[in-house]
């Protein structure tokens, strides 16, 4: 036991001895950036929402009273500075042959509903002439960080964009100068998917296997256009519970995939960028989706899960410099489950459980104009937002297929003063 001990030891030893050979401190660089982010907001109707309302999704389903009024049909105005940001970056260590950085970004949570600040970003970089390693929290490879709007709006385009934020190992590859292969395995944390106890990051973590991605990325001085697969596994239960009242361990699991690609075009004031993905279950990424139950045992209480599979889209078109006037066009479509949801009432009264975001959502649609004005430092933006969703009844006979679907409109306007630094 004791000369173990000292084996380890001395192991630990030429090991501190050796680091201290490869591990160099050149000129340590610490930079901070961010920005005070105030807004103003006018909606016309309640809204599918968070952070006090700041970030949108779409507007809520109707919902009516004893005189057949709209309950959700309230206008409201808000005033916030929440997303007001800052960010430090670190540089200047040496790791044998590779430059060590890190990052940290937080920003706050909420107003009157929350109040607190969270941290955006926290990650670590090791740098190679062709390869990068990042380790920590960032967006998810699947966000395109070079292909995303460039609206004024929290959401940052959703629900036509992903948006998350999650831990993750992720190496990228420059094969040549203008060429990139990115891979990634990321774990859930506060970007969550849903399941029968509600949103949680248990459902991933059960299945041991992180989400994986691989896509490649061109670029050069005008262009950037890339594609990606996205594959995701998790365990919505450990145990169920029988017709007989016994609990039974289930490790049923639910595989599911996203596709994407994405286009972006620069040349001098103007910006085009396009995208769109095929997703199944990506609640976690704040979109409409999720699963349903495709089969049940009775006696046992073990259930099968089939994905919903939507197609998330946007345009966006940019031109100005001091002036500058821009478009978002975004659309999403709900293609139903891949399997037919389990029935869970009766041949005369159908019923199905889902576990999901937004499962009676057939389609959304979206145009927000802008105008920003912006010299130096400050920078002063108005963008007009027009959202419209249909929502309808579940087909579980025609695989969970939207019908008898019916719109209603929100109609936003975002007033945004920034001060960067």
């Amino acid at each position: 036991m004791k000369r173990g001990f000292l084996i380890l030891l001395l192991v630990c030893l030429v090991i501190s001895g050796k680091s201290q050979q490869i591990l160099t401190e050149k000129k340590v660089n610490l930079s901070f950036s961010g920005f005070v982010k105030n807004d103003f907001i006018v909606d016309t109707r309640r809204n599918s929402e968070a952070v006090d309302g700041l970030y949108t999704l779409w507007p809520l389903k109707p919902q009516y009273d004893a005189n057949g009024e709209d309950i959700n049909a309230q206008p409201s105005a808000r005033m916030f500075c929440i997303s007001t940001r800052f960010a430090t970056r670190l540089s200047g260590l040496e790791l044998g042959k590779s430059k060590v950085g890190a990052y940290v970004e937080l920003d706050f949570t909420g107003g009157d509903a929350a109040n607190s600040v969270r941290f955006r970003h926290a990650y670590t970089t090791f740098t190679w002439p062709k390869t990068t390693i990042l380790f920590g929290r960032t967006w998810h490879p699947t966000f395109i960080e070079k292909v995303f709007p460039g609206v004024m709006a929290l959401n940052t385009g959703v629900p036509f964009q992903v948006f998350n934020r999650s831990e993750q190992l992720r190496l990228t590859h420059h094969i040549t100068d203008k060429f990139d292969v990115i891979a990634a395995a990321v774990y859930q944390i506060n970007y969550i998917n849903y399941g029968p106890d509600g949103t949680s990051s248990r459902y991933q973590r059960d299945a041991l296997i992180p989400n994986m991605h691989l896509q490649f990325q061109y670029y050069d001085a005008h262009w950037v256009a890339g594609a990606g697969v996205d594959w995701k596994l998790i365990q919505p239960r450990r145990t169920t519970i029988g017709s007989d009242a016994k609990v039974y361990v289930t490790t049923e699991k639910l595989s599911s995939a996203a596709a994407l690609a994405y286009l972006k075009y620069t040349s001098g004031k103007l910006e085009f960028k396009a995208k769109s993905m095929f997703g199944q279950n990506v609640s976690e990424s704040l979109l409409p989706g999720g699963y349903a139950i495709a089969s049940k045992d009775l006696r046992t209480g073990f259930e099968t899960y089939t994905p919903t599979n939507h197609l998330y889209s946007f345009v966006n078109l940019m031109y100005g410099d001091t002036w500058k006037v821009g478009i978002l066009a975004g659309y999403l479509k709900n293609m139903g489950t891949s399997e037919n949801p389990w029935n869970s009432g009766t041949a005369e009264k159908p019923g199905s459980t889902f576990y999901a975001r937004g499962a009676d959502v057939d389609v959304c649609w979206r145009i927000a104009p802008q105008l920003t004005w912006k010299v130096k430092n400050f920078m002063l933006s108005w963008e007009p937002e027009v959202t419209s969703v249909s929502y309808g009844d579940i087909d579980i006979l025609d695989k969970g297929k939207i019908k008898n679907a019916k719109f209603v409109t929100n109609f936003r306007s975002l007033v945004t003063v920034f001060y960067l630094f």
